[in-house]
């Protein structure tokens, strides 16, 4: 069984760790907070954020952390440190063979991803959401319980979508957008724009 480190300890990695039990070990987690490991019962040691695949015993580490800004950042300093980032697929999870996964890319249980869709470099699908056909979806993406994308729509890196938001089919989304929860998406979003609603309009108040 692959032994692997999560990045985080909060409930985005206590999540993780549900998912990925039956499937592979977790070595320990890379955080801050000492306190969150030990308050949740976290299985495997706890590492600091300073790691190296030495300390951890594998070479692979996951990401579980909800901020796509501080995804990135995470993800940069593990490549530094000499980790790798694996592909995790809940075994609920429906993916395509047509799909490209790239590196760190996680996908939580209940979700479909179709055929011709890219995750690019460590997006976080959480459970139950659907991903349409030819979908590209950019690095650091976060998309969040039950949102639905359509086929083709095309979303920046370091983009937030929301839970339960809809976007139709042949969409952009700008890099740094942020799709709140429960909106739809009817137009074009803007690169670092915030859109709420339903129809979703733009809020700058929250930019």
């Amino acid at each position: 069984m692959m032994k692997v480190v999560i990045v985080g300890t909060g409930g985005l990695a206590r999540e993780l760790t549900s998912w990925i039990a039956d499937q592979w070990e977790v070595a320990g987690y890379s955080a801050l907070d000492p306190e969150e490991h030990h308050r949740f019962e976290l299985p495997g040691a706890f590492f600091g954020k300073q790691i190296v695949p030495t300390e951890a015993g594998t070479t692979h580490a996951l990401l579980a952390i909800g901020s796509p800004e501080a995804r990135q950042r995470a993800h940069e300093e593990l490549e530094a440190s000499g980790f790798d980032l694996p592909v995790f697929v809940h075994r609920s999870a429906v993916v395509s063979p047509a799909a490209v996964l790239e590196r760190g890319v996680v996908v939580a249980p209940c979700c479909v991803v179709a055929p011709g869709v890219r995750l690019r470099e460590s997006c976080f699908v959480n459970f139950c959401c659907g991903i349409g056909h030819d979908a590209d979806i950019g690095r650091f993406c976060q998309i969040n319980p039950g949102a639905q994308i359509g086929g083709e729509v095309v979303i920046g890196a370091g983009t937030l979508v929301g839970s339960g938001a809809t976007i139709l089919q042949g969409l952009s989304i700008g890099s740094g957008a942020t799709v709140g929860s429960g909106a739809a998406v009817f137009g074009r979003v803007r690169d670092g724009a915030t859109v709420m609603g339903n129809p979703a309009r733009r809020l700058r108040a929250f930019e």
